[in-house]
């Protein structure tokens, strides 16, 4: 059986390491009909506060978030 590896994997590592303070994600224009999970599970739910957004000429909307502390 292979292992997938991709960024997500890797993201979700740093997340649940707590080794973040902020994270932007960048939405593309497009409904898919049948998603996947951005990161895959993660512990716990993670509260973010928006920094900044931006959106493109082209569709893309860019937003950064900060990741906050939990207790």
């Amino acid at each position: 059986m292979a292992v997938r590896h991709d960024g997500g994997l890797t993201i979700q590592g740093f997340l649940r390491a707590g080794l973040l303070d902020e994270i932007t994600i960048t939405v593309v224009p497009v409904l898919l009909g049948a998603g996947r999970p951005l990161f895959g599970p993660l512990p716990n739910d993670l509260e973010l506060t928006l920094m900044r957004s931006r959106a493109y000429e082209f569709g893309f909307v860019q937003s950064t978030y900060r990741i906050d502390a939990t207790d």
